[in-house]
């Protein structure tokens, strides 16, 4: 009969843990258990009394590893060695590692922040094959390029170029929405049945079908919370408003919201077939553009080839007198592009330049880091030299000496890791309000940034590790044992770092009050009007009765000293007499536009109610205008402009050039009329001092006459300052990084210094025992870190002034960098790096000579 046998796994498991030498006892004495239990309490009990034997064996495995696998006995050790020096100097080593963990924590923000803006899009499993029209047309080398289309062109270039796969059309409407009894301003999107299919809408509940029906829309998720709308769809209908009437329609679908990081989120989705209805002349138009196009193309289709027949298409359809060219802008290409415009339901506009900014902010601060740690580091392993010579003496290698601190590095980089996020936790509102994110601390956690932190980490390891283990590995044993603690002659490598620490500090410094001096200068730039106590109350008004009535009551009010309601500024061209062609900008406005904005007319009049041809046939210019065509007397001359029914009008007035857009551009041509069919939608309003009570007079008033819509109004100053919004943002993340670069570069300043001081103590007690005064040693010293300090903020401030220039020529206007900012950055540097020395010396200067020469 057979004897039983264990359960075999047990068995090889036991075989490879147990070691050789005592394997076959154990084994036997094992299997001679099984048996007797197997046949005393029966096959389980045998079995698992067999497998908990083998499983308490495994105490055993630490002896056979550690025989066997001594690599890892000396990693163990070094991580327990680097863990007991950290301890031992745990002052100097905290102040290390929190130096190394502010570096990690902003390099790691702004990989945040880099990583974020550069997916933008780039999820969409179609977003290498989808792009958006865009269009260009002018005159000679320079046409202008805007990215848009038509209704028609959605229709009929998808039905006639066989590479596009898929289309949707894509439009920003705008209704009240209905919420019990209270209405709210509501965005919504018009988009075609291919919509879902391009970027990937995840339903929740329901879908969008066929997309035709105009009574129907599916809704994103937080708006259906918004509304009351279960995720059941048991109740299924929103209450819109559009001119006054309430419109209810069916909700066929609630999808999850779209993600942060992508340049459209629409909240409610309507049919374009809705916006047909309303828009039957515009559905006709081959180049009425006022929407986005969406384009997915087939695999393999070039682009070029489809951006061809689009314009063969559009050309043989349509007459143009200037060269119009149609072409694809890729959806990846959207968020970060500036010269093709947002708007029409695409928003989440990004900037290179803040993205480059953030980027070399958080580069500079992780390398000042390093610096900091590795010259700390050479400080500190000072007091080590006699253990690494031993070490070599009982038959350490190099490669085993550097392994050690190496290791040690990435051991602090560790502890720096995990300190960096409490610094993150700390300063992530700050950052998001600059980078105007919504971020969050649990935004690191994620996978994707995670990786990215562990990245940055192993990066510090090698930049802040490298150098202290390389240059005590080499350190001479016999050196070593006789207590000679100078390391590497001159130290050039670590003077080197130094000074480009003080380099990158006033770099960023002066670069810093650069734009500082720039956004101040352009919010305070002479704009040509007065933004002071004006208020912009944005109400579309077309018919003439009500916006004088509207006018009328609002001047009724004490404390209001003017009003004017004007349009927005159009842009068009038309051809003169002469055959050119003239692009200018042109707006509607009434007889008291240039009082209410305190614009100053230098020729001729302002517009006059009383004479019938001013909203016909008159029109004011600015200096541009006049200058661009060369005129010597604008005033008399009728210009060849028509829009609409408005037509050859005779110049009354030149005004002064005033910027309706943003100093990023020039002052362009502008033409300003009273008839025309432009909507004006700009209601402006004088007031003599803001105050509560009077907009809630204003309120009232627009309340009364334009109910169920809500008042919306800005401050025309605060319209100024959003234009400037990214100067804003960019100047305080180049305020924040450079303050932390600088106290970063004085920390490593600090510990150069710690550090050479420490190896000429005996030096200091006999300049001291001879006579030397404190004011001297500090003065002789102080002289030998100078020159490095100089070298670095001279090349500092070199490289500052070269970029800088550049970028302020982006500006028609703009300050000068200025002797000021290089004298401020330099000697702001200097003392403060000075006072630094100062701190490393004191101690030094006063020590008691006795100490250090007792054994002389």
């Amino acid at each position: 009969m057979a004897l039983p046998k264990p359960p075999q796994w047990a068995v090889r498991l036991l075989q490879r843990i147990c070691p050789t030498e005592v394997l076959e006892e154990v084994e036997g004495d094992l299997h001679e258990a099984f048996v007797w239990r197997h046949k005393t309490r029966g096959a389980a009990y045998a079995k698992r009394k067999y497998i908990w034997e083998v499983f308490k064996s495994f105490h055993q495995v630490k002896i056979k590893v550690k025989t066997q696998h001594s690599g890892i006995m000396l990693l163990h050790n070094y991580f327990k060695t680097g863990l007991r020096f950290l301890w031992k100097t745990r002052g100097y080593s905290t102040l290390n590692i929190l130096g190394l963990a502010i570096g990690i924590a902003i390099s790691w923000l702004a990989f945040v922040f880099v990583t974020d803006e550069y997916s933008f899009d780039g999820f969409y499993e179609k977003a290498d094959r989808t792009y958006r029209i865009k269009a260009s047309m002018g005159f000679g080398d320079k046409p202008s390029i805007f990215a848009g289309s038509s209704y028609l062109m959605g229709e009929e270039l998808p039905r006639q170029i066989a590479g596009i796969e898929l289309s949707s059309r894509y439009k920003s409407g705008f209704f009240l929405g209905k919420i019990d009894r209270e209405f709210i301003n509501q965005v919504t999107h018009y988009a075609d049945g291919d919509f879902f299919d391009i970027f990937d809408v995840n339903f929740l509940i329901g879908g969008a079908g066929t997309f035709n029906d105009p009574s129907t829309v599916v809704i994103s998720e937080s708006t259906a919370l918004r509304y009351g709308i279960p995720a059941d769809l048991s109740s299924d209908e929103i209450t819109l408003v559009l001119d006054n009437e309430e419109a209810r329609f069916k909700v066929i679908g609630i999808y999850r919201d779209f993600p942060g990081n992508t340049s459209i989120r629409p909240e409610i989705l309507m049919p374009f077939s809705l916006w047909a209805q309303a828009n039957q002349r515009r559905t006709t138009i081959w180049f009425d553009i006022n929407m986005n196009c969406f384009f997915t193309l087939a695999e393999g289709v070039s682009v070029n080839e489809v951006e061809q027949q689009m314009t063969d298409i559009l050309l043989q359809n349509d007459e143009f007198e200037a060269d119009v060219a149609l072409g694809l802008q890729p959806l990846t290409d959207i968020h970060l592009n500036p010269e093709l415009r947002t708007g029409n339901g695409i928003n989440a506009r990004g900037d290179n330049q803040m993205i480059l900014i953030t980027a070399i902010i958080g580069a500079f601060c992780l390398l000042i880091a390093c610096v900091n740690y590795a010259n700390f580091a050479v400080g500190n392993y000072l007091v080590r030299l006699k253990e690494v010579a031993l070490r070599k003496v009982f038959g350490a290698e190099k490669t085993g000496i550097f392994k050690q601190f190496v290791v040690e590095a990435f051991t602090s980089s560790f502890l720096a890791l995990f300190l960096s996020v409490g610094i993150i936790y700390i300063i992530m509102p700050a950052f998001a309000t600059y980078a105007n994110k919504s971020y969050e601390l649990s935004v690191i956690f994620s996978q994707k940034f995670l990786l990215g932190g562990v990245g940055i980490m192993l990066l510090s390891t090698v930049l802040a590790g490298l150098y202290p283990a390389l240059l005590l590995s080499r350190f001479k044993t016999v050196a070593g044992l006789k207590g000679k603690a100078r390391l590497g002659g001159r130290n050039l490598l670590s003077k080197m770092l130094v000074t480009l620490q003080f380099c990158i500090a006033v770099f960023l410094l002066a670069s810093m009050l650069t734009l500082n001096k720039q956004l101040n200068f352009l919010l305070n730039y002479d704009i040509g009007y007065n933004g002071e106590n004006l208020v912009r109350i944005f109400r579309p008004i077309e018919e003439e009765s009500l916006k004088n009535t509207f006018k009328n009551r609002l001047l009724g009010l004490s404390g209001i000293q003017n009003v004017s309601i004007a349009s927005g500024f159009n842009g068009t061209d038309y051809r003169t007499d002469e055959g050119e062609q003239v692009i200018v900008r042109h707006a509607r406005v009434d007889t008291d536009y240039l009082e209410t904005m305190g614009m100053e007319l230098l020729q001729g009049r302002n517009f006059d109610p009383g004479i019938a041809t001013d909203f016909t046939k008159a029109c004011i210019v600015n200096e541009a205008f006049v200058k661009a065509r060369g005129m010597e007397n604008a005033v008399g001359t009728t210009i060849n402009f028509s829009y609409g029914d408005f037509s050859k009008p005779t110049i009354i007035g030149v005004v002064k050039n005033f910027n309706f857009e943003s100093l990023h551009t020039p002052v362009q041509p502008l033409i300003l009329y009273m008839g025309g069919y432009l909507t004006t939608y700009d209601t402006h309003v004088k007031v003599d001092a803001m105050n509560q009570a009077l907009m809630e007079q204003i309120e009232a008033i627009h309340n009364e006459m334009f109910a169920p819509y809500p008042l919306n109004y800005t401050l025309v100053e605060d319209d100024i300052a959003n234009q400037y919004e990214l100067e804003t943002n960019i100047q305080k993340v180049s305020r924040g990084g450079s303050i932390i670069a600088i106290v970063l570069s004085c920390m490593g300043l600090m510990g150069f210094v710690g550090t050479q001081i420490r190896q000429r103590l005996k030096e200091v007690s006999i300049r001291k025992v001879v006579g030397a005064r404190a004011r001297q040693i500090f003065g002789l010293y102080l002289g030998k870190y100078l020159l490095l300090l100089i070298l670095g903020v001279v090349t500092g401030i070199s490289v500052a002034y070269w970029i800088m220039q550049g970028w302020l020529n982006n500006y028609p206007e703009h300050v000068s960098f200025g002797m000021g900012i290089m004298f401020f950055s330099v000697s702001s540097v200097l003392v403060v790096a000075i006072l630094t020395i100062y701190s490393q010396l004191f101690k030094a200067m006063r020590l008691n000579p006795v100490k250090y020469l007792k054994e002389e």
